[in-house]
């Protein structure tokens, strides 16, 4: 029988990530900030708990899947909190939380007894439905081993990184600072080819087979910008938030990041009236510039 498993946060990434632990066979008990997100999983079979202790009671492994560090101290040692909950050996975070972070948290769990795996994911939702993700580890080698088998339902790339809670967090930034420049460059690049009159999806077609590839080509805008959804999973906040933390640890090793400041600097143009928007709608700041749109022909 399969290691029984709580997952704290049943969010945008968080969600499909849960569903494959009930698809793998773990018994899996759920908690989220608000419930109705994680029906669709206690319809198939979850435990609900109504705090992260009542989620975590009686499971060995843990994972937290939360927008940040604040959000990740809450529900690991706040009240109500998954270190009041008897029985866990391991704390798994798949969030972006930075480094610092990341080495607070399992810092304070190694104080409490608990291992700590630092496991920052990339692929986005398509990919967390299909359990293909990426998955970026650090910490205790044989705190790795021992939730590997976790990791493989929702993860087919399992990285270690390093043996210390953050290295993992540092190579999650790197990712996920060139997946926002490949989408900013790409929308500025779109924007100009349907302005000179050029057929978009002819564009996507040129450059998925040259040299111009990348996930924005590839991935975003065949399946959510042109067809106009906007719903890849995550957000203008989000990306926010990710770029600050690795202008921070930019800051921290004296390592110059002008193209990373000049881009959040470009993104927070448009963050005031859409930080909760997908963050592929960054292309429609380029649209209003030039008056035109990237749509279907």
């Amino acid at each position: 029988m399969p290691t029984p498993v709580a997952f704290i946060g049943t969010g945008l990434m968080g969600a499909p990530i849960a569903n494959r632990f009930l698809l793998a066979g773990f018994p899996l008990a759920v908690h989220n900030g608000t419930k109705h997100k994680a029906q669709a999983l206690l319809d198939g079979g979850a435990r609900w708990g109504d705090t992260p202790a009542a989620a975590a009671a009686g499971c060995g492994i843990v994972f937290t899947c939360v927008p940040d560090e604040a959000a990740i101290q809450a529900v690991l040692f706040g009240p109500g909190g998954v270190c009041e909950a008897a029985g866990v050996s391991t704390v798994v975070d798949l969030s972006t939380s930075g480094p610092e972070g990341a080495a607070r948290i399992g810092a304070a769990l190694a104080e409490r007894g608990i291992g700590f795996v630092d496991a920052p994911v990339t692929g986005g939702t398509p990919r967390a439905r299909e359990g293909t993700l990426t998955v970026i580890t650090s910490g205790k080698s044989e705190t790795i081993d021992a939730v590997r088998p976790a990791l493989a339902t929702f993860g087919t790339n399992i990285f270690v990184v390093g043996p210390a809670p953050g290295q993992a967090q540092t190579v999650k930034l790197i990712n996920n600072m060139l997946n926002y420049l490949a989408m900013m460059a790409t929308s500025e690049a779109m924007v100009f080819g349907v302005k000179a009159g050029i057929d978009p999806e002819m564009v996507l077609k040129v450059l998925n087979t040259g040299t111009g590839k990348n996930s924005a080509t590839e991935v975003k805008f065949p399946k959510v910008v042109l067809p106009r959804t906007f719903n890849y999973g995550s957000t203008n906040r989000t990306v926010d938030k990710d770029l600050s933390l690795f202008l921070r640890q930019a800051d921290d090793l004296h390592v110059p990041a002008p193209i990373t400041s000049h881009m959040l600097q470009l993104w927070r143009t448009w963050l005031p009236e859409h930080a909760d928007q997908d963050m592929t709608t960054i292309v429609q700041m380029f649209e209003k510039w030039s008056g035109v749109e990237v749509g279907p022909r």
